[in-house]
């Protein structure tokens, strides 16, 4: 004889008590996840990126049914969010182009212009998530990708495209870098920490450090990016091109933005062209940094160099605002792409400045990790590697002190 079979088993449970839906607070989510999924599809043109992905981020993140339908899931390609935002923002001045991409209409398809071959919708959504840090799941919805994947390959192509056609357009640096205090200065010299989100080859490298060049506009003019933050500023600065141009410049070898004429000073002395450093950095022919004294034309020369290295902090500070995705702490899974997306950003700063379009759309308060006392976090090197250094270059620092004392001199001069 056949055992009869329990209630439960005659009636299979349904969907509804599968998802919990009997009980009250799960019927509440639902219906709230409903709601708010209606408001996002009736408003989505018009509200700000940070409050529609993170609507879309909490209905995704609910156990209940049809939580990770996203709100801009479109039912063809031309229902996506992007073409209907087309369609409606037909307007040179509408601030949405602001809101959304970080630049105008006119910028936006000026850029799209010189990034070619990129398709509209790519070439959108990279900048969407260089602007929000967007996850590749809202690009497929908003912009109309296949697959998670193929918007992860579109975006890296993208990204590809800008550092080849922005980094053709770069100018050297010219010597206009405040040339009534700082004749023949060419630039700034600082650098830039990005931290990782957990331990990266070991527990001490917590973050990468860029190098960066920038000029009086607060346009970056060379970039060196993805160095552990374990290493001292100087020791960077030996491994760059930069180093090296530095160098020829000075034995009169290179063609490089350096190797122009000198400049007279009011106290009869030639200054070559040079670029300003912090106090971390060496003191060299073409690179004058503060003094460690703080006593008469030397306190004025300092408080003048560290108005000028606030301008790399500036350009750091602005790049984390409107690149939003370069603002959070990377995986280390992700971390070898990091420099490279940087270095896009920076790219992109560059043109905005030059397109007039470089208004600060975000309070650079929120920027969680700026440019800062980077080298308080970078670990000395051997000592006897230092000492090696400098004798070496004994030489070369006298020369160089003449410089310095030179633009100090003629700095208390035309401030007088």
């Amino acid at each position: 004889m056949v055992a009869g079979k329990r209630k439960s088993d005659r009636n299979p449970t349904n969907v509804s008590d599968k998802l919990g839906l009997k009980d009250p607070l799960v019927r509440r989510l639902s219906s709230a996840a409903d709601v708010t999924r209606s408001f996002l599809e009736a408003n989505d043109l018009f509200l700000p990126p940070s409050q529609s992905l993170r609507l879309e981020s909490l209905i995704s993140s609910l156990p209940i049914a049809n939580a990770n339908v996203n709100a801009f899931s479109p039912s063809s390609s031309a229902a996506t969010w992007f073409n209907r935002f087309l369609t409606s923002a037909v307007e040179d001045d509408d601030p949405r182009w602001y809101l959304y991409f970080r630049m105008s209409k006119s910028t936006f398809f000026n850029l799209f212009s010189i990034i070619s071959p990129s398709s509209l919708p790519s070439f959108a959504a990279t900048i969407f998530r260089l602007a929000h840090a967007a996850s590749y799941e809202s690009l497929v919805h908003r912009f109309g990708f296949d697959s998670t994947s193929q918007a992860s390959r579109s975006f890296f192509t993208v990204c590809k495209l800008i550092n080849e056609k922005l980094g053709q357009k770069l100018d050297d640096p010219k010597p206009d870098f405040s040339p009534r205090l700082l004749p023949n200065c060419c630039g700034v010299l600082g650098f830039g920490r990005f931290e990782v989100d957990g331990k990266f080859l070991g527990d001490s490298i917590r973050s990468l450090v860029v190098q960066a060049l920038v000029d009086s506009n607060g346009r970056f003019f060379d970039i060196s990016a993805g160095w552990p933050n374990t290493m001292r500023p100087e020791a960077i600065l030996r491994q760059t091109k930069l180093f090296s141009i530095g160098e020829e410049a000075e034995s009169s070898s290179g063609s490089s933005f350096l190797n122009g004429d000198s400049t007279k000073l009011g106290n009869g002395v030639l200054v070559p062209r040079y670029i300003m450093g912090d106090s971390c950095l060496p003191l060299l022919p073409w690179l004058v940094t503060p003094y460690n004294e703080e006593d008469g034309n030397c306190r004025e020369f300092n408080n003048v160099v560290h108005s000028a290295l606030n301008t790399v902090e500036i350009a750091f500070a602005k790049v984390r605002a409107r690149w939003r995705i370069l603002d959070k702490k990377w995986k280390p899974e992700t971390i070898e792409f990091l420099p490279f997306v940087i270095t896009t950003g920076c790219l992109l700063h560059n043109f905005l400045v030059s397109s007039a379009d470089d208004d600060d759309y975000d309070s650079l308060e929120e920027c969680g990790n700026g440019a800062g006392d980077n080298n308080e976090t970078m670990k000395d090197e051997e000592k006897d590697e230092e000492e090696e250094s400098q004798g070496s270059e004994e030489e070369a620092y006298i020369e160089s002190r003449k410089i310095r004392d030179a633009i100090a001199e003629n700095l208390s001069r035309v401030s007088s």
